[in-house]
């Protein structure tokens, strides 16, 4: 007899739901009827390879992503041409089971997390240094805490917005279907 999960699917799924609009970070299993050939095509038409692509973004004149190829993966960061915030990372492993071929999506924002990283560390600075402006030490916290908060929500939202976008792009690109939670799980993806 199979024992049954704690939580129900129905309360999975509305946690699981809950907690992406706190983490972004997205990842997706694909099943494309496409061959190799035709994927790395479609692939190169949308990619510049770029050895700093994580840095800056080069002149990609009309593709929309700089990064690399791998044999069995890519890595792709959205080109800005008017800033330096590149919101969004794509990350892709191919799969080949049983003759048919899977992509993993991992869709992010890495710059959330730098920038999350420099205010800590503006944070150390200002506890080394003592600084605390209000005698309350509640008032402190928050003046401590407010900053942080505005940068997580500021790059989450900014997240939200532009990853349904590029989600939807990806999965036209490799003409996808996404895999449920079970298939995924039967697969070993």
């Amino acid at each position: 007899m199979q024992k049954k999960p704690f939580l129900t699917d129905r309360i999975r799924y509305r946690y699981r739901k809950f907690l992406l609009w706190f983490i972004p970070v997205r990842v997706y299993v694909l099943h494309t009827p496409l061959d190799p050939d035709e994927i790395s095509k479609r692939l190169t038409r949308i990619i510049k390879v770029y050895r700093w692509y994580f840095l800056w973004a080069p002149d990609a004149g009309d593709k929309k992503y700089s990064g690399r190829f791998e044999p069995n993966a890519f890595t792709a960061i959205k080109t800005n041409p008017y800033g330096v915030n590149r919101s969004i990372k794509i990350i892709g492993n191919f799969f080949m089971v049983d003759e048919k071929i899977y992509v993993r999506l991992i869709l992010s924002n890495p710059f959330g997390i730098l920038n999350i990283t420099l205010l800590g560390i503006v944070y150390i600075l200002l506890l080394l240094f003592r600084v605390a402006p209000f005698h309350s030490l509640l008032a402190n916290m928050g003046l401590y805490l407010l900053p942080l908060l505005m940068v997580y929500f500021a790059t989450n939202i900014s997240f939200q917005r532009i990853y349904k976008k590029e989600k939807v792009n990806f999965f036209k690109l490799f003409k996808g279907r996404r895999l449920k939670d079970d298939e995924i799980t039967r697969l070993g993806i």
